[in-house]
């Protein structure tokens, strides 16, 4: 039985990869440390780069030994993970990092990195420091190549980038693993690690480095809205079930209305399809694997102020997959 399990696991895990490689031709944004942002959307055969000037390009793939590469004899954008290098003709090329949001849902804000020897990042190791400046506060990200930031703090706006104990404001959050971007007052940090296909995040009061929330956002948030204190958050959240909606359709859709605030007779997905590659991968272990708990992303509306926080659903479409 359980090497059926493991065989029925490692299947679908396999379908959650290409689930996610199929969804990269959703727009990705690269903030290049010359201040160029890049919006790419990548597919099988090119990626479609809009470049700061509104200026669109085709960029064809091209093969590579290692990470990607797409060029078209004058644009070449190259790289792997969530680094890439951007170039034009014979200038040097410009090093970019995933952003993580549309251009349009943070506040902008002023970009710098800068490169912190051994000793002063406070490990025996150097680092790299990424400084987020807003009018009135900063943020920072202390990277030193491993998963995870090794320090996010809350700054003063002022100031150069640079690691500042007197006024940096440490957070200290599981939850918390990077940088994500800030809205008015409100400074939003991701997690380093996804959960059951959603992505952990955290919100602080910058003014005063209080934590008012953490949830699981299925994508990226459709929008961050501000009027006064108070933040308007739309996203598809993703919910962790204990019971499956394929195992006990009727009975764990009750539980899951009720614990999500549902309508009695809001409609439940079919959750055949998402368990389907891991049963018919293991046909032997079907019953157990139907047993696996339901991961449900429904759409919601979030209000957030410094006091407290209320969660609508919304309409829209609820989706269903296995926990992983």
């Amino acid at each position: 039985m359980r090497r059926h399990f493991l065989a029925g696991l490692a299947s679908l895990i396999l379908f959650h990869l290409a689930s996610t490689l199929s969804a990269q031709a959703a727009d990705i944004r690269y903030a290049c440390d010359n201040g160029t942002v890049l919006t790419v959307a990548f597919s099988e055969a090119a990626a479609n780069v809009t470049l700061p000037d509104g200026a669109k390009v085709s960029l064809p793939q091209q093969v590579s030994g290692s990470g990607f590469w797409y060029s078209n004899g004058r644009y070449e954008l190259r790289g792997k993970g969530d680094e890439a290098q951007f170039a034009i003709g014979r200038m040097a090329p410009a090093n970019c990092k995933v952003d993580g949001q549309p251009a349009d849902v943070f506040d902008r804000s002023t970009r710098a990195e800068v490169d912190v020897p051994a000793g002063e990042t406070g490990f025996d190791m150097p680092g790299k420091l990424t400084c987020l400046r807003y009018p009135n506060f900063a943020l920072k990200q202390l990277d030193l190549g491993e998963k995870g930031a090794a320090g996010l703090y809350i700054a003063p706006s002022e100031g150069p980038c640079k690691l500042d104990p007197a006024v940096d404001r440490k957070i200290v959050d599981d939850a918390a693993g990077y940088l994500w971007g800030a809205v008015g007052p409100y400074a939003i940090f991701r997690g380093a690690d996804g959960w059951n296909g959603g992505m952990p995040f955290v919100v602080y009061d910058a003014r005063t480095a209080t934590r008012l929330l953490d949830d699981v956002v299925a994508d990226n948030f459709e929008s961050l809205t501000l009027a006064g204190e108070e933040l308007t958050l739309r996203y598809r959240r993703t919910y962790g079930a204990e019971c499956s909606l394929l195992a006990d359709p009727q009975g764990c859709a009750k539980t899951i209305r009720e614990a999500l605030g549902l309508a009695p007779d809001r409609a439940m997905p079919d959750c055949r399809s998402a368990y389907k590659p891991a049963i018919d991968a293991d046909p032997k272990a079907a019953k157990d694997i139907e047993a696996w708990p339901s991961v449900i992303d429904y759409p919601v509306q979030r209000q957030l102020t410094p006091t407290g926080t209320t969660l609508t659903p919304a309409e829209g479409e609820l989706t269903c997959r296995p926990s992983m």
